[in-house]
Protein backbone atom coordinates (compact mmCIF):
# COMPACT_ATOMS: atom_id res chain seq x y z
CA UNK A 1 0.00 0.00 0.00
CA UNK A 2 1.09 3.63 -0.42
CA UNK A 3 2.13 5.91 2.40
CA UNK A 4 -0.73 7.23 4.51
CA UNK A 5 -1.09 10.30 2.32
CA UNK A 6 -2.46 8.11 -0.47
CA UNK A 7 -4.01 5.42 1.68
CA UNK A 8 -7.79 5.73 2.00
CA UNK A 9 -7.70 3.95 5.36
CA UNK A 10 -5.79 6.95 6.80
CA UNK A 11 -6.56 9.81 4.40
CA UNK A 12 -8.04 12.70 6.38
CA UNK A 13 -8.95 14.62 3.22
CA UNK A 14 -11.66 12.22 2.07
CA UNK A 15 -15.23 12.08 3.36
CA UNK A 16 -15.15 8.47 4.62
CA UNK A 17 -12.04 6.42 5.24
CA UNK A 18 -12.03 2.86 3.91
CA UNK A 19 -9.72 -0.06 3.28
CA UNK A 20 -9.88 -3.13 1.09
CA UNK A 21 -11.69 -4.91 3.92
CA UNK A 22 -14.22 -2.07 4.27
CA UNK A 23 -14.43 -1.11 0.59
CA UNK A 24 -18.22 -0.91 0.83
CA UNK A 25 -17.64 2.46 2.59
CA UNK A 26 -16.14 3.88 -0.62
CA UNK A 27 -19.63 4.65 -1.91
CA UNK A 28 -20.09 7.25 0.86
CA UNK A 29 -17.28 9.27 -0.75
CA UNK A 30 -19.00 9.08 -4.11
CA UNK A 31 -22.30 10.24 -2.66
CA UNK A 32 -20.66 13.15 -0.83
CA UNK A 33 -18.53 14.19 -3.81
CA UNK A 34 -21.45 14.21 -6.24
CA UNK A 35 -23.59 16.18 -3.82
CA UNK A 36 -20.86 18.83 -3.53
CA UNK A 37 -20.45 18.85 -7.33
CA UNK A 38 -24.19 19.26 -7.87
CA UNK A 39 -24.55 15.98 -9.74
CA UNK A 40 -27.27 13.44 -8.97
CA UNK A 41 -26.19 10.35 -7.07
CA UNK A 42 -27.21 7.01 -8.50
CA UNK A 43 -25.58 3.97 -6.98
CA UNK A 44 -25.72 1.95 -10.22
CA UNK A 45 -24.12 4.68 -12.36
CA UNK A 46 -20.30 4.56 -12.43
CA UNK A 47 -18.21 7.68 -11.90
CA UNK A 48 -15.26 7.91 -14.30
CA UNK A 49 -12.31 10.12 -13.41
CA UNK A 50 -9.80 11.84 -15.68
CA UNK A 51 -7.17 13.48 -13.49
CA UNK A 52 -4.11 13.60 -15.77
CA UNK A 53 -3.44 16.75 -17.86
CA UNK A 54 -5.57 17.11 -20.99
CA UNK A 55 -2.79 17.12 -23.58
CA UNK A 56 -1.80 15.42 -26.82
CA UNK A 57 1.03 13.69 -24.94
CA UNK A 58 -1.64 11.94 -22.91
CA UNK A 59 -3.56 10.95 -26.07
CA UNK A 60 -6.63 13.02 -25.27
CA UNK A 61 -7.63 12.91 -28.92
CA UNK A 62 -8.55 9.24 -28.41
CA UNK A 63 -10.65 10.13 -25.37
CA UNK A 64 -12.37 12.74 -27.52
CA UNK A 65 -13.07 10.12 -30.19
CA UNK A 66 -15.00 7.91 -27.75
CA UNK A 67 -16.58 10.53 -25.52
CA UNK A 68 -19.90 10.82 -27.36
CA UNK A 69 -20.32 7.06 -27.19
CA UNK A 70 -19.44 7.02 -23.51
CA UNK A 71 -21.96 9.75 -22.74
CA UNK A 72 -24.69 7.70 -24.37
CA UNK A 73 -24.21 5.19 -21.55
CA UNK A 74 -25.35 5.57 -17.92
CA UNK A 75 -22.17 7.21 -16.61
CA UNK A 76 -20.89 10.31 -14.85
CA UNK A 77 -17.48 11.89 -15.43
CA UNK A 78 -15.23 14.06 -13.28
CA UNK A 79 -12.12 15.69 -14.68
CA UNK A 80 -9.69 18.27 -13.38
CA UNK A 81 -9.74 20.14 -16.67
CA UNK A 82 -6.12 21.26 -16.70
CA UNK A 83 -4.41 21.05 -20.10
CA UNK A 84 -4.11 22.67 -23.49
CA UNK A 85 -6.68 25.22 -24.60
CA UNK A 86 -8.33 23.00 -27.22
CA UNK A 87 -9.10 20.25 -24.73
CA UNK A 88 -10.07 22.64 -21.96
CA UNK A 89 -12.55 24.30 -24.32
CA UNK A 90 -13.86 20.95 -25.56
CA UNK A 91 -14.54 19.56 -22.08
CA UNK A 92 -15.90 22.85 -20.74
CA UNK A 93 -18.44 22.89 -23.58
CA UNK A 94 -19.20 19.21 -23.02
CA UNK A 95 -19.83 19.84 -19.31
CA UNK A 96 -22.17 22.71 -20.15
CA UNK A 97 -24.09 20.44 -22.53
CA UNK A 98 -24.24 17.57 -20.03
CA UNK A 99 -24.71 19.21 -16.61
CA UNK A 100 -25.98 16.03 -14.91
CA UNK A 101 -23.17 13.86 -16.28
CA UNK A 102 -19.93 15.87 -16.20
CA UNK A 103 -18.27 17.98 -13.54
CA UNK A 104 -14.96 19.82 -13.75
CA UNK A 105 -13.13 19.82 -10.42
CA UNK A 106 -10.22 21.78 -9.05
CA UNK A 107 -6.75 20.38 -9.74
CA UNK A 108 -5.30 20.52 -6.24
CA UNK A 109 -3.78 17.44 -4.67
CA UNK A 110 -6.42 17.27 -1.93
CA UNK A 111 -9.18 17.51 -4.52
CA UNK A 112 -7.67 14.71 -6.57
CA UNK A 113 -7.64 12.46 -3.49
CA UNK A 114 -11.35 13.17 -3.03
CA UNK A 115 -11.87 12.27 -6.68
CA UNK A 116 -9.98 8.98 -6.31
CA UNK A 117 -12.05 8.12 -3.25
CA UNK A 118 -15.29 8.81 -5.13
CA UNK A 119 -14.56 7.37 -8.58
CA UNK A 120 -15.21 3.86 -9.83
CA UNK A 121 -13.15 3.85 -13.05
CA UNK A 122 -10.45 5.82 -14.82
CA UNK A 123 -9.79 6.02 -18.55
CA UNK A 124 -6.10 5.53 -19.39
CA UNK A 125 -5.58 6.48 -23.06
CA UNK A 126 -1.81 5.96 -23.10
CA UNK A 127 1.06 4.87 -20.87
CA UNK A 128 2.64 8.27 -20.44
CA UNK A 129 4.32 9.03 -17.14
CA UNK A 130 1.44 11.30 -16.12
CA UNK A 131 -1.25 8.74 -16.99
CA UNK A 132 0.56 5.93 -15.18
CA UNK A 133 1.04 8.07 -12.08
CA UNK A 134 -2.63 9.05 -11.91
CA UNK A 135 -3.86 5.52 -12.65
CA UNK A 136 -1.73 3.89 -9.97
CA UNK A 137 -2.59 6.52 -7.34
CA UNK A 138 -6.29 6.12 -8.13
CA UNK A 139 -6.01 2.34 -7.85
CA UNK A 140 -4.98 2.71 -4.19
CA UNK A 141 -8.49 4.07 -3.68
CA UNK A 142 -10.22 1.22 -5.49
CA UNK A 143 -10.50 2.93 -8.87
CA UNK A 144 -10.42 0.39 -11.70
CA UNK A 145 -8.36 1.45 -14.75
CA UNK A 146 -9.40 0.94 -18.36
CA UNK A 147 -5.90 0.80 -19.75
CA UNK A 148 -3.42 -0.46 -22.30
CA UNK A 149 -1.44 -3.50 -21.15
CA UNK A 150 0.85 -2.44 -18.28
CA UNK A 151 2.74 -3.91 -15.35
CA UNK A 152 0.19 -2.56 -12.88
CA UNK A 153 -2.82 -4.00 -14.72
CA UNK A 154 -4.16 -7.56 -14.69
CA UNK A 155 -7.05 -7.87 -17.13
CA UNK A 156 -10.19 -9.03 -15.36
CA UNK A 157 -11.10 -12.64 -16.11
CA UNK A 158 -14.71 -13.35 -15.08
CA UNK A 159 -14.24 -17.11 -15.27
CA UNK A 160 -11.38 -17.04 -12.77
CA UNK A 161 -12.75 -13.96 -10.94
CA UNK A 162 -9.27 -12.45 -11.09
CA UNK A 163 -7.95 -9.08 -12.21
CA UNK A 164 -7.72 -5.45 -11.19
CA UNK A 165 -8.25 -3.67 -14.53
CA UNK A 166 -9.82 -3.83 -17.97
CA UNK A 167 -7.07 -4.01 -20.56
CA UNK A 168 -7.18 -3.22 -24.28
CA UNK A 169 -4.35 -4.50 -26.46
CA UNK A 170 -4.58 -2.24 -29.50
CA UNK A 171 -4.19 1.54 -29.35
CA UNK A 172 -7.41 2.63 -31.03
CA UNK A 173 -10.62 4.42 -30.04
CA UNK A 174 -12.64 1.31 -30.91
CA UNK A 175 -10.63 -0.89 -28.54
CA UNK A 176 -10.79 1.69 -25.77
CA UNK A 177 -14.56 1.99 -26.16
CA UNK A 178 -15.13 -1.77 -26.36
CA UNK A 179 -13.10 -2.24 -23.17
CA UNK A 180 -15.07 0.53 -21.47
CA UNK A 181 -18.30 -1.30 -22.36
CA UNK A 182 -16.87 -4.49 -20.89
CA UNK A 183 -16.08 -2.62 -17.66
CA UNK A 184 -19.56 -1.11 -17.63
CA UNK A 185 -21.16 -4.54 -17.98
CA UNK A 186 -19.16 -5.84 -15.02
CA UNK A 187 -20.02 -2.78 -12.93
CA UNK A 188 -23.64 -3.94 -13.00
CA UNK A 189 -22.69 -6.84 -10.71
CA UNK A 190 -21.80 -5.32 -7.31
CA UNK A 191 -20.16 -8.42 -5.86
CA UNK A 192 -17.89 -8.84 -8.87
CA UNK A 193 -17.05 -5.14 -8.95
CA UNK A 194 -16.19 -5.15 -5.26
CA UNK A 195 -13.62 -7.86 -5.97
CA UNK A 196 -12.17 -6.00 -8.97
CA UNK A 197 -11.92 -2.73 -7.04
CA UNK A 198 -10.40 -4.58 -4.10
CA UNK A 199 -7.84 -6.07 -6.48
CA UNK A 200 -6.98 -2.58 -7.68
CA UNK A 201 -6.23 -1.61 -4.07
CA UNK A 202 -3.78 -4.50 -3.78
CA UNK A 203 -2.99 -6.61 -0.77
CA UNK A 204 -3.00 -5.17 2.73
Amino acid sequence: MPDNKYNPAYDNKIHQKFSRKTIENKIKNKESFLEEAGLPFEKKVPLICITYPLTDKNNLSMVQDVMNGILEQPVQIVLTGIGTDKYQEYFTKLAEENPTKITIAANGEDERRKIYAAADMTLVPTLSEECIKEATLAMHYGVVPITPAADFAEDYNPNQERGNAFVYLKDSPWNLFATFIRALENFRFPYDWKNIAGGAMGME
